[in-house]
């Protein structure tokens, strides 16, 4: 009679384990969220022709920006847009927005945070944010 209670309670025991094992991993499954990639890190071209330097008080580390395809642009084919809110602070730079630009047009969907303020700054080296495409 004691040896079948042991037997019962390392089945038990064992059973149980695989239970909180697989509730473990099952749960984990759920909660892992989607993680956006890192694309680039760039300042804001034209930062002083646009509103970029009235808007320059509002502005804090990690707010989100938006990117607007202008391919229209007869300057630059490549051309992308960077608001904050309806101002426009200016552009990606034409250096290193070719990427970006294809990815825009493919109909990815990419965003944008500050970094980086320097107010002191030359106005091109400023604002500097941080490209992602949501995955």
């Amino acid at each position: 009679m004691i040896k079948v209670k042991r037997i019962e309670f390392f089945k038990r025991l064992l059973l149980g384990g695989v239970g909180i094992f697989a509730a473990k991993y099952s749960l984990h499954a759920e909660t892992v969220s989607v993680r956006d990639i890192y694309l680039d890190s760039l300042y804001i071209a034209g930062f002083q022709y646009y509103e970029g330097q009235n808007q320059l008080k509002n502005l804090k580390e990690n707010l989100p920006v938006t990117l607007k395809r202008q391919s229209e642009n007869k300057h630059d084919f490549f051309a992308v847009e960077v608001y904050f809110g309806n101002h426009k602070l200016g552009y990606l730079p034409r250096s290193d927005n070719r990427i970006i630009a294809r990815m825009m047009d493919q109909g990815l969907k990419l965003k944008a945070t500050i970094r980086k303020i320097n107010p002191d700054a030359d106005p091109f080296w400023k604002v500097k944010i941080r490209v992602y495409s949501e995955m």
